[in-house]
C-alpha cells in the first residue's frame, strides 16, 4: 500500500482538500457558506478567509460563463446555416424555406438569450440580502436543469 507525502504533514493534506472541496461546493454548487460549513463542519470564518484568499468569487464567475455561452452557440448555428444558404445561392440551388425561416428566428432569439444570460451572470454575482421567501439553491439548480438545460458535472 502506499502512502500520499505531503509537505506540510497530514494535517495540512486534510485542510487542503477541505478548501478544495468548499471552493468547488461555493463555486460550481452555488451552496451558502452556511451549508458548506455544516455539511464539511468547518467554521464559516474559516471558510470566509478561505473564500476571499483564493478568490471564490472570482472562481464562481468563472464557472458561471464557461456555462451560459447559449448564445454562443446560437450565433455559431446561426452562422453555419447562413454560409449554407449563401453556398446554396452561389450554386444556383433552391433555398429550403425552412434554413430561412431557421436564420429568422435564431436572429431574433439572440439577443433576448444573450440578454438573459448576462442578467443570470450579473444575478450571481451580486449578493442577496437575507429573505425568508428566498428561493433555496436546489431550487434554482432543478429549474436550470429542467428548464434552461444547464447541466453540472457532480
Amino acid at each position: 500500500m502506499s502512502y500520499l507525502v505531503y509537505a506540510g504533514g497530514t494535517q495540512n493534506m486534510k485542510k487542503h482538500v477541505l478548501a478544495e472541496t468548499a471552493a468547488k461546493l461555493y463555486t460550481e454548487k452555488f451552496m451558502t457558506l452556511e451549508s458548506i460549513a455544516k455539511q464539511l463542519n468547518v467554521n464559516e470564518r474559516t471558510l470566509r478567509r478561505w473564500k476571499s484568499v483564493d478568490n471564490w468569487e472570482n472562481k464562481r464567475l468563472e464557472y458561471i460563463k464557461s456555462k451560459t455561452t447559449f448564445h454562443e452557440d446560437l450565433y455559431n448555428f446561426g452562422r453555419t446555416l447562413l454560409e449554407a444558404i449563401r453556398a446554396d445561392i452561389s450554386n444556383g440551388k433552391r433555398v429550403e424555406s425552412s434554413k430561412l425561416h431557421t436564420v429568422t428566428k435564431i436572429m431574433t432569439l439572440l439577443k433576448n438569450v444573450k440578454t438573459y444570460e448576462d442578467k443570470v451572470l450579473n444575478d450571481k454575482h451580486i449578493p442577496k440580502k437575507a429573505n425568508h421567501r428566498e428561493i433555496s439553491p436546489e431550487t434554482i439548480r432543478e429549474i436550470e436543469e429542467k428548464i434552461l438545460g444547464i447541466t453540472y458535472e457532480e
